[in-house]
């Protein structure tokens, strides 16, 4: 395993709430020069669910997030030709004809994106992944019964034999949902901040930040430690850049 030991300690230290001293613009180069090819394509691989994102965000006319690996129109022309994805995002997106189709459905790529990924990485990426994917389920199934939805509906485009779907959907008919005991916290945070959804993202932040640094620890001068200073400034950057309002659209982006 290579070991990064000039490049990480040249990384200046990250804190949610305290403006980055390095771009995630000049991170990537330093990337660019440092990684090994194999290296370097587990952080384009860790890009990819930006693109996947920027995507949905594509078809229904948003700004899209610069940090991913390509642009609005390098991605226009992937989607013409067919190229630059894994062949399961063109099957699912030839499914539908219209743009407003597949935002509809949207979901249930995401939901093949992080299961095809998982069974494939290793490492901090597959942690990384694994963790995303179960955060947002978490946060669906909290958010569904606060509103009353029906959690079959709300989960329709998972792998109901997963165990980890199952878990959620057999608390369908409960009153209350309670995720496991892991992601116990998040439910505390969705209560406490009440309702209030600006308050609800910045406590969240906060909480995955924490996790996230938590999955690196112990693996100094890594490709993992690398790949998780990487996923930490993407949410310090997303904090310092977030006006309220912004926030509250994130939020509501991530629970659709």
């Amino acid at each position: 395993m290579t070991r990064y030991y000039f490049l990480e300690a040249s990384l200046p230290p990250l804190k949610i709430g305290v403006k980055p001293e390095i771009t995630f613009e000049e991170f990537i180069y330093r990337l660019q020069i440092n990684l090994s090819k194999s290296d370097w394509e587990k952080a384009l691989k860790i890009r990819q669910l930006i693109d996947l994102l920027n995507i949905r965000a594509l078809f229904s006319g948003q700004k899209l997030d610069h940090r991913g690996n390509y642009s609005e129109k390098e991605l226009d022309e992937m989607l013409l030709v067919q190229e630059g994805f894994p062949q399961y995002v063109f099957d699912f997106l030839g499914q539908f004809e219209t743009n407003a189709a597949k935002l509809r459905h949207f979901a249930g790529l995401l939901a093949r994106f992080f299961l095809e990924e998982m069974n494939h990485a290793k490492g901090f990426i597959k942690k990384y992944f694994s963790f995303e994917r179960e955060y947002r389920l978490v946060m669906s199934a909290i958010r569904a019964k606060s509103q009353g939805r029906d959690l079959n509906e709300v989960l329709q485009f998972e792998e109901l034999s997963d165990p980890f779907v199952a878990q959620i959907l057999v608390q369908k008919d409960a009153e209350r949902y309670e995720p496991p005991m892991e992601y116990a916290e998040l439910k505390e945070l969705f209560i406490s901040t009440g309702a209030d959804p600006w308050e609800q993202h910045k406590a969240f932040t906060e909480w995955k930040y924490a996790r996230i640094e938590e999955m690196s620890e112990g693996i100094p001068f890594t490709i993992d430690a690398i790949l998780s200073y990487m996923v930490r400034l993407l949410l310090v950057e997303d904090w310092e850049a977030l006006d309220e309002q912004q926030g509250r659209e994130a939020l509501k982006a991530c629970a659709d």
